[in-house]
């Protein structure tokens, strides 16, 4: 089951999450909490302080760059070292010059570290948004001859000859999701959890993929959102976050999941603290009705 919070900010979404955790960990079932890099430690210092050592045993914290690390011990390590910016730039010039004979308009920059630092920057847009060199090829065939589709014939060239070189012995830190993803094929990481997903502001094309595995193999998925359900408005500071949570339910009734009626917040939970509407749907978890469409 897929169930969002709702909620907009100082709405008590977070302390929400953690009483649910809380039960959860009281009953002795498994939980996982994935919250931005940033707010990790946060994160886990909130666990201990709500659950104590004993139930704090039951949940994982992590953000979904840590999940590379937490999976590899599962499966028994992750070959590969992973490159500093320095070596990145080292291969990305590499793999120009490799193939510079072959390009239609960059050849000629194949010396220039500049050049290198920016397609390095580009390829590594790409790979965050799980844009392939085949992709790149596609979309270029569809184009009548033009710069442009020189350009990203030439990108997806370099693309590929860069993800050639590093092989399996070197590991670009942009490709760790998409290697998160793939082990999450073989390996059920999140299989009879409960995962909630917790303070962030959007999500890249590599963690949609992931979510993606996570909707397969949970047992029940909470995405807590700053969202205000009330405000249909197109053009407003919750409209791209609504295309994300159109997304995720996209994704999950793709792959079977059922979408829960989410849990909507109102109150300011800092301003009442004693009686806060968290502490109301904890309890309850009966969502307002709301007037905007799916």
């Amino acid at each position: 089951m897929l169930r969002f919070i709702f909620g907009k900010p100082m709405t008590g979404k977070t302390y929400t999450v953690i009483q649910k955790i809380k039960e959860l960990c009281q009953s002795k079932k498994e939980a996982v909490l994935i919250v931005p890099e940033q707010a990790s430690f946060e994160a886990e210092k909130n666990i201990l302080k709500e659950l104590g050592d004993s139930s704090a045993l039951y949940v994982e914290c992590a953000s979904f760059t840590r999940l590379y690390d937490m999976i590899g011990k599962k499966i028994g390590g992750i070959a590969g070292t992973v490159l500093k910016d320095s070596h990145k730039i080292v291969f990305m010039n590499k793999a120009i010059k490799s193939v510079a004979d072959d390009l239609k308009l960059w050849g000629k920059y194949k010396n220039s570290i500049r050049f290198s630092k920016t397609v390095l920057d580009t390829v590594g847009e790409m790979k965050i948004n799980s844009v392939t060199p085949e992709m790149l090829r596609e979309t270029a065939e569809e184009l009548k001859p033009s710069t442009l589709r020189d350009k990203l014939l030439d990108l997806a060239l370099i693309y590929e000859t860069y993800d050639l070189l590093l092989g399996e012995k070197f590991i670009d830190p942009a490709d760790i999701l998409t290697k998160v993803y793939e082990n999450l094929k073989n390996y059920e990481f999140f299989k009879g959890k409960t995962v909630f997903i917790d303070s962030f502001k959007g999500f890249t094309g590599q963690q949609y993929k992931i979510i993606e595995r996570i909707l397969c193999q949970a047992e029940d998925v909470y995405i807590s959102i700053t969202n205000d359900p009330e405000n249909c408005e197109e053009y407003s500071v919750f409209s791209n976050i609504r295309k994300a949570v159109l997304k995720i339910q996209d994704i999950a009734k793709g792959r079977g999941v059922n979408v829960a009626e989410p849990i909507i917040l109102t109150e300011n939970y800092y301003k009442n603290i004693g009686v806060s509407s968290a502490q109301l749907v904890v309890a309850g978890e009966k969502p307002m009705e709301t007037n905007c469409e799916n």
